[in-house]
């Protein structure tokens, strides 16, 4: 017989170790060709009833602060915007009096600047941005499932993003403290700034595994009850992950 699950999608291996607690779900740390190759693999099964895109983002609008809980009403990617499925979105909105429903930007890579940042949401309207959405929601699409997104703001839009923070993340998601101390040997000016961002991720790490107990088991799927899926491969290779 086969199991029902969510598929949850993130960037990070501490968005996987959180996401791991949420019963009903496959996780999948969508980063390189390999990480891809699994996150096809996961979202083909049979089993999978619906996709979120789930972790920390940019913030894009400035009154956004660090630890603001998004819920997605759309996710825009360079081929449009693709709407998240009203019913789970109510749900994950309804389980948090904190929660903003506004658009989400995907890109494939960091946006670092401030200037940059600020143009994003003038042409656009999103006010966060993360570099695993886009591709997230076209994928459900094309396969018909529902899509839904859980963001968590951690770097503000008016703060610029140092390059050691970076450095500091291996290609699979983890971290890599070697980066990041040999990219402050070059630019120790960058402290201040790494610190602070730092400190903003660990807020938006606490926000993050609240907005998921309170969303409940499968991510707050709410049109089927489905049972633990986990898959446990090597991290390293960014597989479909069930992390510690």
């Amino acid at each position: 017989m086969v199991q029902p699950f969510v598929l949850v999608v993130v960037g990070l291996a501490f968005e996987a170790r959180i996401a791991g607690s949420s019963k009903g779900t496959v996780i999948c740390c969508r980063r390189g060709d390999a990480g891809a190759h699994a996150m096809n693999e996961a979202i083909d099964r049979s089993g999978c009833r619906g996709v979120i895109s789930f972790g920390i983002a940019g913030g894009l609008d400035r009154r956004l602060r660090s630890g603001t809980h998004l819920v997605a009403s759309e996710v825009i990617t360079s081929e449009g915007s693709v709407r998240t499925h009203e019913g789970w979105s109510r749900t994950l909105l309804n389980s948090s009096r904190d929660a903003v429903h506004a658009p989400i930007l995907g890109t494939d890579r960091v946006v670092i600047e401030p200037g940059h940042k600020h143009d994003l949401f003038a042409r656009t309207g999103a006010v966060a941005v993360d570099t695993e959405s886009h591709i997230t929601a076209l994928m459900a699409r094309e396969r018909g499932l529902p899509f839904a997104c859980l963001r968590i703001v951690a770097d503000p839009a008016d703060r610029r993003v140092p390059n050691a923070a970076i450095s500091g993340l291996r290609p699979d998601g983890r971290a890599y403290p070697g980066g990041v101390i040999r990219e402050l040997a070059r630019r120790p000016h960058e402290t201040p700034a790494l610190l602070a961002i730092a400190r903003d991720t660990w807020r938006a790490r606490r926000v993050l595994t609240r907005a998921l107990a309170l969303a409940g088991d499968h991510c707050g799927f709410p049109h089927h009850q489905v049972e633990t899926t986990l898959v446990e491969e090597d991290f390293a290779q960014l597989r479909v992950v069930a992390a510690p």
